[in-house]
């Protein structure tokens, strides 16, 4: 419930990761930054 303009640097960083790094059905239980990398060896 707070706007994103009173966030940190550190705090949008940490929900940024947060948000990439957990798994995901729709990725077939993969986090969005494990496709990001298998998507930039190929």
């Amino acid at each position: 419930g707070q706007p994103i303009e009173e966030l940190s640097d550190d705090e949008l960083i940490q929900i940024n990761w947060y948000l990439n790094s957990r798994p995901l059905k729709c990725l077939n239980w993969h986090s969005p930054i494990e496709i990001f990398l298998l998507n930039l060896r190929q």
